[in-house]
């Protein structure tokens, strides 16, 4: 007798063959190809890779779009972390997402580009990448941009991302910054000093950490907190000055700067922890003002003595100039302009000569190199006619990350530099009211 199958059992016999065919890749299965390991993920029809891990033979390296038929998206925590051959990566339009410690610990890679879609940076992305010189951006990414000096900055945020671990000296950070975030400048070997301006009000985790040549950091009055191992492993740093904004310490701050001698407080006793100078120099000393509150000895069990008043600092002087007239007043008293300040590509550019020099600071000019020198107190600007980048103290610094046509001009046979980048760069602060167009620079020398 002829067995009858029942239906139900039939139909699934069937899709059973094309079970191979029908089925979605499983999500998250590694894969490799080209010397690249990647895992599928999502579900059809929106598959796209991961990259995962790297067996290639290093170089110069141009990660691909595509990676088993499907759009690669994103690069993976630590998916090239100290690959030790890598010397340059250029990363495609289709990746969003760049991992934690993507890159960390490249130590050969000299530089990176960066496509128009991502989106998203981990923290220590390129750690310890001391090699690194610069990044470059896609001119439509709208979530990044470079510097001039290779700097990559989040352009929502004007937050200062990653700095070129291979950079050597000094660096001035740029006024446009508001916040530094987390590990920006982690294991930067060769950085010796830092300015930061008073824009910044909030320094990231580790932001500092393992800047091991560091011997000089500049903290404004503008920032609160110090966060957790913000300077740790700075071990050439003797002496740091806190000022009186801020108001905690975060864990191991400070921690393992070896040669720190020196803490000088200039406000109120803040928050603390007991490891926030934890393995600093022996002697250590935790020194406050005379006259501020709050202060122990031990204060979280490190020794502190009061240390001399600081002097009263000199007077604020005032400048007041408007758009178009010659003429500027210096704490009341009238100067004049070679020509009127002007607005171009929606900045204001200036005869800046007259200005530095009622502040008592020097221009100079060098007809060959069209370039000219701004000095005042301990800072020397240099820009150069049509450049959109400049040096501050040797560093180079854009002059407007938001607008690249913000350049020094000549204008009717006179040198007209931008005045809000000049300003600020020598501490000053500029405000502007547009009913009158009147530009108000407060210094304090």
């Amino acid at each position: 007798m002829r067995k009858v199958v029942p239906v139900s059992i039939g139909i699934c016999l069937v899709l059973s063959l094309f079970t191979g065919v029908f089925a979605p890749v499983p999500s998250g299965r590694a894969l490799s190809e080209g010397g690249f390991t990647y895992a599928v993920v999502g579900t059809v029809p929106n598959q796209t890779t991961t990259i995962a891990g790297y067996t290639g033979p290093g170089g110069a390296i141009v990660i691909p779009s595509m990676l088993g038929g499907y759009p690669v998206t994103s690069i993976g925590l630590r998916a090239f972390s100290n690959c030790l051959s890598l010397t340059s990566v250029t990363i495609p339009n289709s990746v969003t997402s760049i991992g934690f410690r993507a890159f960390n610990g490249c130590t050969a890679l000299t530089s990176v580009t960066i496509g128009n879609t991502v989106t998203s940076i981990g923290d220590v992305a390129f750690g310890a990448c001391r090699s690194l010189t610069g990044f470059t951006v896609d001119l439509g990414n709208p979530s990044y941009s470079s510097s001039a000096d290779g700097v990559l900055f989040n352009k929502t945020a004007t937050l200062l991302v990653q700095y070129p671990g291979g950079k050597q000296g000094a660096y001035v950070i740029p006024n446009s910054v508001t916040s530094i975030g987390d590990y920006a400048f982690s294991d930067c070997m060769s950085l010796t000093s830092v300015t930061i301006p008073n824009s910044v009000t909030s320094i990231g985790t580790g932001a500092f950490g393992g800047c091991r040549a560091l011997t000089s950091v500049t903290i404004p009055n503008s920032v609160t907190s110090i966060g957790s191992w913000t300077f740790s492993y700075c071990m050439e740093l003797t002496s740091v000055t806190i000022p009186s904004s801020v108001t905690s310490i975060g864990t191991g701050a400070f921690g393992n700067c070896s040669s720190l001698t020196a803490a000088h407080f200039l406000g109120n006793v803040p928050m603390g922890t007991t490891d926030m100078f934890d393995a600093c120099a022996p002697g250590f000393t935790v020194y406050y003002l005379s006259g501020t509150t709050g202060w122990t000895n031990p204060w979280y069990g490190y020794p502190t003595a009061i240390f001399p008043v600081v002097p009263a600092p000199a007077q604020q002087r005032a400048l007041v100039l408007h758009i178009g007239v010659s003429t500027f007043t210096i704490d009341g008293v009238t100067k004049t302009l070679d020509s009127p300040p002007v607005i171009k590509n929606g900045r204001t550019l200036v005869p800046i000569r007259p200005i530095i020099e009622a502040l008592e600071g020097t221009v100079g000019w060098d007809g060959a190199a069209r370039k000219a020198t701004v000095t005042l107190g301990r800072t020397i600007l240099e820009l150069w006619i049509g450049k959109n980048a400049a040096k501050v103290n040797g560093a180079n610094i854009p002059i407007d990350v938001a607008n690249t046509k913000v350049v020094p001009e000549i204008i009717n046979g006179r040198t007209m530099l931008p005045l809000r980048f000049v300003a600020e760069s020598l501490g000053a602060t500029v405000g502007w009211e547009q009913s009158t167009q009147t530009i108000t620079i407060t210094y304090q020398p």
